[in-house]
């Protein structure tokens, strides 16, 4: 298979583990599987086989994207070291995009409500970020905040589709609030379209040297040890 700008995408920010591939922006295939063993032992696997199935090599690519979270501290690390390893390996264009812009993506053409992804940040907390429709795409109207659940109702501009892995911890909060529309049992993961799509549109916006990881919050090392992870 031959293509002009060949794109790998990854996200491994929540869930799911979740590989897509695009050629000119136009989406190849994507797989998501929960890991079984630690991403960093099998993320490269997993990128050798999809390639593999379509009969390519990591020399093939033309650049790569990945999610910058917030989410699992140790998934977004471990995904955004081996795209970087990637990119600074073959000289090729790396893309970052937060999750949450991702997972609100699907609701770009919303424009009677805000959007708010919220994902479960452990901790009895949800990270979240609101959205809305803008020029004729999605903005952020403030930049990813961790709260408690009982706290994002007070935060809501409204109305608003609150949706991600986070909803079953804010939904107590939100049921008898005016303007608040609850999606439950879908957008619990990023989709492939997603990453294709937002990467591919971001492709020369930030140099790689300034992609950096989105956490939301301080990790545990930081707190305990008073030290600084970037």
């Amino acid at each position: 298979m031959a293509s002009s700008e060949l794109l790998l995408a990854i996200d491994n920010s929540i869930d799911f583990l979740s590989l897509a591939l695009a050629a000119d922006g136009s989406l190849i295939e994507e797989r998501h599987g929960r890991a079984v063993r630690p991403s960093s032992e099998i993320l490269s696997l997993k990128v050798a086989a999809l390639l593999h199935d379509h009969g390519l090599h990591l020399s093939d690519l033309s650049m790569v994207a990945v999610s910058l979270g917030p989410g699992s501290f140790t998934g977004i690390r471990v995904a955004l070291a081996y795209a970087k390893g990637v990119s600074t390996g073959l000289g090729l264009p790396l893309l970052g995009v937060p999750t949450l812009d991702l997972l609100a993506w699907p609701f770009t053409g919303t424009t009677s409500s805000y959007i708010c992804p919220v994902i479960d940040a452990k901790k009895g907390e949800v990270f979240f970020a609101q959205y809305r429709h803008e020029g004729g795409a999605l903005r952020s109207t403030g930049e990813c905040q961790a709260v408690k659940p009982e706290e994002l109702a007070e935060r809501l501009l409204r109305p608003c589709i609150v949706l991600g892995t986070g909803v079953s911890l804010c939904e107590p909060f939100l049921t008898e609030l005016e303007g608040i529309t609850i999606v439950k049992d879908r957008h619990q993961r990023v989709t492939g379209e997603s990453l294709i799509e937002i990467g591919w549109e971001r492709r020369h916006q930030v140099p790689p040297e300034a992609i950096r990881p989105i956490y939301g919050r301080k990790s545990e090392a930081e707190i305990k040890f008073r030290v600084t992870v970037t």
